[in-house]
């Protein structure tokens, strides 16, 4: 073994405990201040309807007993626990109403809720916590892949400022809790192999099992460790291969109510899930920019994505003066990581680093590339490449580090220092931030909010989508005067003649074309997504003289 690696796998000098410590204490304080102060996302809205035991069903029937205005308040029953529905009530929401979702964290969730609130900061304090044990879980997988305490501590201070880290330990959704499994299964793996007992084999198939109830795309991590499985045992059938493929089928076999439900109620998850595999960007090569450029975002982002549901072009990453440099680090970053990485002796395990980040990373572009869609341009749908990335950056970095000659050792330093700079000033800018860009419809909701307050007497018009439902929820956190009116194409219903100002979040029905062609009101169109219909239009009473 040469000097630098025997370095590598010392104990870290103190310096730089003191530094991650430092870090890590304030990426603690970032993760849990001002946990309430961005909006409440729709998908976060979803979340509190999980843990308030109603269904998607009883909230449209709900909306459709009213026959006039309906005021927004009624939303509260379904943004707050009812003491009269439990834990199972939580499971049947997902059963009916979000099946693809398995149920592990909004179990977890609702009963958290029920001790420390279920306000945005009491339901969202859950996935901050959660976020915590993503600092033991990297460490020990770096123990297990390299050996070397100091790559692991590397690893925790990028993943202690890192801005997207940060982002999912203040919202109420599973990626949290998705993160830690991913790792320790890993881990957990690579300690299995390494010590074939019947209680290593028993974690890891907990493991397993927690990591499908918690996200379904952990079949791709399973896939990834199975290929790395049958790699490290050079293609031949071992006991370890045997034992490997009980354990996943077990593990897989365990699913099987969850896959049950989701079979029985394919035609709702289909629904809501379908909008990632439509096709919206033509040139492939425009798909891998921005895949690219979003890889940079563990290690900086400035908020200057645009907050939009469907990214459709290289525009919606910002000002070009920001994303062309992006892109170029990004593409230096993948550079400089595999040159170093490839110089570097090999161990058996470090493949599985590779096979974890790469394999779903991979798949889900080029499935986009080849079918169409989004999904790989979803940052919570490539948590597995981003967290390979963090870590073999820290063993790049760490491995440059320690290298005999001094001039040598400048470059990786300052690399080091540079991305834990970039990384303080992304979540300085998070700290201060009403809304971040992964909240896809964030600052749509909070512009609209702002036009109602502003308008004497609105009417906002609505339909029983789940997109536009999912915007109502969150709007009823912060308009509790607002009221609304429900879209029924089969009968035009009448307006009373006290709304001065009438807003539509959709302009594809009956109602938006009858008012369009009233000459009592004029039209003024406030802002148009992409794709339509989704919008805001404000319908204004002209005053007569």
């Amino acid at each position: 073994m040469d000097k630098p690696q025997l370095l590598a796998k010392a104990n870290p000098p103190t310096w730089l405990k003191i530094l991650i410590i430092i870090l890590i204490g304030l990426g603690i304080f970032f993760r849990f201040a001002h946990l309430g102060q961005k909006t409440y996302c729709c998908d976060e809205s979803w979340t509190s309807v999980a843990i308030s035991g109603h269904t998607v069903a009883e909230l449209k029937q709900e909306i459709s007993n009213h026959q006039g205005t309906i005021p927004i308040t009624i939303f509260d029953k379904y943004q707050h626990i009812n003491p009269d529905r439990g834990v199972v009530d939580t499971v049947n929401y997902l059963i009916t109403s979000d099946p693809q979702h398995p149920p592990l964290y909004y179990v977890m969730v609702r009963l958290w809720a029920q001790v420390f609130g279920d306000s945005p900061t009491g339901v969202r304090s859950l996935s901050a916590l959660i976020s915590l044990l993503i600092f033991p879980s990297v460490y020990w997988l770096c123990l297990e892949l390299f050996e070397s305490p100091v790559v692991g501590w590397v690893a925790m201070g990028l993943i202690a400022v890192s801005p997207l880290q940060l982002f999912f330990a203040q919202e109420a959704r599973q990626y949290s809790l998705w993160m830690v499994e991913i790792l320790v299964s890993s881990a957990a793996l690579l300690r299995t192999i390494r010590q074939e007992k019947k209680a290593n084999w028993a974690v890891y198939f907990l493991t397993l099992i927690l990591g499908l109830y918690t996200h379904l795309f952990t079949v791709l991590v399973m896939i990834a460790h199975g290929i790395y499985v049958v790699i490290q045992q050079q293609f031949r059938f071992t006991k370890t291969l045997l034992n490997y493929l009980l354990v996943s089928i077990a593990a897989f076999l365990m699913l099987l109510p969850w896959l049950i439900v989701i079979v029985t109620h394919i035609s709702t998850a289909l629904e809501l899930t379908s909008g990632f595999a439509v096709k919206r960007i033509d040139n492939p090569f425009e798909l891998i920019a921005i895949f690219l450029i979003r890889v940079t975002r563990i290690l900086f982002d400035l908020n200057l994505t645009s907050d939009i549901a469907v990214f459709n072009s290289l525009a919606v990453e910002g000002y070009l003066i920001y994303s062309i440099p992006t892109l170029i680090f990004s593409l230096s970053l993948i550079i400089y990581l595999g040159y170093f990485f490839a110089k570097m002796p090999k161990n058996k395990t470090s493949l599985l680093i590779f096979l974890l980040g790469g394999f779903p990373g991979l798949l889900l572009i080029i499935s986009d590339l080849i079918y169409g869609g989004t999904r790989s341009l979803q940052v919570r749908y490539q948590l597995p490449l981003y967290l390979s990335l963090e870590i073999i950056l820290a063993y790049v970095l760490v491995f440059q580090i320690f290298q005999e000659h001094n001039w040598q050792i400048k470059i990786p330093q300052f690399i080091i220092v540079g991305l834990f700079i970039a990384g303080l000033v992304s979540d300085a800018r998070f700290f201060q931030a009403e809304n971040w860009w992964t909240q896809s419809d964030g600052q749509f909701i909070r512009e609209t909010g702002q036009v109602l307050n502003q308008s004497q007497r609105p009417l906002l018009v609505i339909n029983d989508s789940p997109v536009n439902l999912g915007g109502i929820l969150t709007l009823s956190h912060y308009l509790p005067k607002v009221r609304l009116l429900r879209v029924a194409d089969e009968r035009l219903l009448p307006i009373a003649q006290d709304y001065s100002h009438i807003l539509f979040m959709q302009n594809n029905s009956s109602l938006f074309h009858q008012m369009e062609q009233d000459i009592t009101y004029s039209l003024k169109v406030i802002q148009v997504l992409n794709p339509p219909p989704g919008g805001l239009w404000q319908f204004d009473k002209i005053k007569q003289t």
